[in-house]
């Protein structure tokens, strides 16, 4: 189990950094876990996410409610556990300020996902808008526990940050890409479909 373990937490590592590199998270936003057996293997508070090693991931044990590490746990490690708890299937969390799906839902644009994109219906499922609380908090944990209990792969938290997991690390890091990818499309075609309408009136004006 330990080997799978080590292995799992270097695929963690290989997310969080693809996270930044994608500007899908800032270097220090964000956070990640796996989950083997009853042990919980997540970023620690504070590091830069696109550089982290091994020894920086912290050891949580569900069971004693305890940590082993060299740093604290990620500050939204309650969030993590949440959907652990609430998702037997789940074996992986991860959880970016990914700006622009982040931001299409606090315009109240919650249509976007809704228009039959292929990387929504084949990567990301079901999509839950929870209720924003304080980062870290309890509440928070049990607003987006809400949202994977109800089965959506993917949870926003309105001026916060999106929340994916997955029964492996890729299958959290697919669905979190490709929502984000999913809301830059749609950013993109409606400025787009803007400078048009734009460049119509003017011309029509002429």
């Amino acid at each position: 189990m330990y080997g799978d373990a080590v292995r799992e937490a270097g695929m963690l590592i290989d997310a969080m950094r693809t996270l930044v590199e994608r500007g899908a998270s800032n270097p220090r936003g964000g956070n990640g876990s796996i989950r083997v057996g009853d042990y919980v293997w997540i970023t620690p508070s504070g590091l830069a996410k696109h550089r982290l090693r091994l020894d920086d991931l912290v050891v949580y044990d569900m069971k004693r409610d305890v940590y082993m590490g060299l740093y604290k746990p990620s500050i939204e490690i309650n969030a993590h556990l949440a959907i652990y708890r609430a998702r037997e299937d789940a074996r992986a969390v991860l959880h970016a300020h990914a700006p622009f799906s982040t931001a299409l839902c606090d315009l109240g644009i919650e249509w976007w996902w809704k228009g039959g994109l292929t990387e929504i219906e084949y990567s990301v499922g079901s999509v839950y808008i929870a209720d924003p609380a304080p980062p870290g908090s309890l509440e928070l944990a049990e607003n987006v526990r809400k949202g994977a209990e109800a089965g959506a792969r993917v949870i926003v938290v309105p001026r916060h940050g999106v929340f994916a997991w997955g029964a492996s690390i890729y299958e959290a890091l697919d669905a979190i890409l490709a929502f984000e990818d999913s809301a830059k499309y749609v950013v993109v075609k409606n400025i787009i479909e803007y400078m048009r309408a734009l460049e119509t009136l003017i011309v029509k004006k002429k």
